[in-house]
């Protein structure tokens, strides 16, 4: 199910926690009008299929120093005993600094990491696909010079990049030429990346121009030329290029268009990527990571410490998206589950946003990064591992693990338009949202007319008599004045195109 413990609730006793995850439930069965083991919200499925080391696609890496040809594999994770026709794929991207283990100085950097294949499983037991990528890799943190740090690094997100778009195209070539072995809805495929995957992640939603990827800070300070040589290279999709790219083996001809990002950390080149009408993005992210900026910052090399270049992290990314309306899909669902109860409390009010709060490790380094992660202690690099995870265990890291899959549940079921053939009574009351309730002073109605045209606002007292009408046909936040209101119970009534929704506010 989608509901699980969160990390960092002081104060709260068990039974506490208890009635929360319970309200939790109630919630999202009353919201989306569902019965219990509602699909893609809930573990509906006890056991997956894993099929490993699939090839996608082939291309050129430089890991080696030479550039030679790579194949590019992944795992499929798909619900055991599943027998609808299609379902949404979730493309995975893993962590790991763009380097291979040991030699990024960490215990993780592969799509068998533990916390990759236990987020593909509960995603496929929720009745999702799952494709967990390994991409190439290969750049150099411990160059001298910042040109060759931040250019070879740029690089790498680069190729990631082209890499995860040649997986999505595998998927939709397979249903083109081989019948849709894999059983994909692919009007519904979503890219989640934890980590380095999160950089990729999030440049995939918003990178789709040269002027992205030519800016002054992506601009090589000895030659002013751009990191970037499409000419070598190819382009964002992975097309052209001479020597660093081969677009004929990586699926050409098919569309890579995704619906939905979800990063883990990470963060995005600039802000200014993105823009109105991208898919709308959900950040779960640590606000003290060392080495990836929770607001506006640089990106610091886990291996040496060096600066690389200077992102927008989760929370300059979150408050973007809600600017342009990208996150409206989900911003006004209302939820009041103990993920969102909890977010909402440090988000600043930005939907989509949760910050997982950790306190400073004891060491060198100010900050955490990844607490959903673990390893097997007999890693080489174990002990630098722990440096930025003191506290590192299985049970730690699945607890974060639930708590980033209870927050991000509902946002992509609705998201990806996973609501469709539910009942339009409870599809219209979701369309309606006040606060506060019960209210001292004045209050808001938000109204999301995405799902019917708004006609009309009344507010009405316990008489029936009008006290109020508001006109409007479109999403809104209407403040409401307090004014010559008495204190007692009011409804709202909201007239849409398909329905009336009506709910009750307490005025103290």
């Amino acid at each position: 199910m989608c509901m699980f413990l969160i990390p960092n609730l002081q104060g709260i006793s068990k039974k506490q926690s208890t009635m929360k995850k319970l309200v939790l439930l109630i919630i999202l069965l009353t919201s989306y009008g569902v019965n219990a083991q509602q699909r893609f919200l809930e573990d509906v499925f006890t056991s997956v299929n894993v099929t490993h080391d699939i090839v996608y696609g082939q291309n050129v890496t430089v890991i080696t120093g030479a550039p030679a040809l790579d194949t590019l594999k992944m795992d499929i994770y798909e619900p055991d005993g599943d027998t609808v026709a299609v379902r949404p794929l979730i493309l995975y991207l893993h962590t790991g600094s763009f380097l291979p283990v040991p030699i990024n100085g960490q215990c993780t950097g592969d799509k068998s990491d533990s916390a990759s294949v236990e987020m593909c499983k509960r995603f496929a037991k929720k009745g999702y696909v799952v494709a967990s990528i390994n991409y190439r890799l290969g750049w150099n943190p411990v160059a001298v010079d910042q040109d060759t740090r931040t250019g070879t690094l740029l690089n790498a997100v680069y190729r990631a990049l082209q890499d995860a778009k040649s997986a999505v195209r595998f998927f939709r070539k397979s249903i083109a030429l081989s019948g849709n072995p894999y059983k994909i809805d692919d009007t519904r495929i979503a890219i989640a990346g934890q980590g380095s995957g999160g950089y990729v992640a999030l440049a995939y939603g918003t990178v789709d121009s040269y002027d992205d990827i030519s800016l002054t800070k992506f601009t090589n300070l000895t030659t002013g030329n751009p990191y970037i040589d499409t000419t070598l290279s190819g382009d964002w999709d992975g097309n052209g290029g001479v020597g660093l790219n081969q677009p004929a083996l990586n699926n050409p001809g098919y569309s890579n268009e995704i619906n939905f990002v979800l990063n883990m950390g990470g963060a995005i080149g600039d802000s200014t990527w993105m823009q109105a009408g991208d898919v709308p993005m959900v950040c779960c992210h640590v606000p003290n990571d060392p080495f990836a900026t929770y607001t506006y910052g640089p990106v610091i090399v886990p291996t040496t410490g060096q600066f690389v270049v200077n992102v927008s992290g989760s929370y300059d990314i979150t408050r973007r998206a809600t600017y342009l309306g990208n996150n409206d899909s989900f911003r006004f669902l209302g939820l009041t589950d103990v993920f969102t109860s909890r977010a909402n409390l440090i988000n600043d009010n930005y939907d989509g946003l949760f910050p997982l709060e950790r306190p400073d490790p004891a060491g060198p380094l100010t900050g955490e990064a990844g607490p959903w992660e673990w390893w097997d202690t007999t890693c080489t690099s174990n002990a630098s591992s722990l440096l930025s995870n003191p506290d590192m265990s299985p049970a730690k890291g699945m607890a974060y693990i639930d708590t980033v899959q209870g927050y991000v549940c509902p946002r992509m079921f609705q998201s990806l338009g996973l609501n469709v053939g539910i009942d339009e009574t409870i599809q219209l009351q979701k369309s309606v949202l006040i606060y506060p309730n019960p209210s001292a002073g004045n209050f808001s109605i938000v109204v999301d007319a995405s799902f019917a045209e708004l006609q009309n606002i009344r507010i009405t007292d316990l008489t029936g008599k009008v006290v109020r009408t508001i006109t409007g046909d479109r999403s809104f936040i209407y403040e409401i004045s307090r004014q010559n209101l008495s204190p007692g119970v009011y409804f709202i009534k909201a007239q849409f195109t398909k329905g009336t929704v009506v709910k009750q506010i307490i005025l103290n």
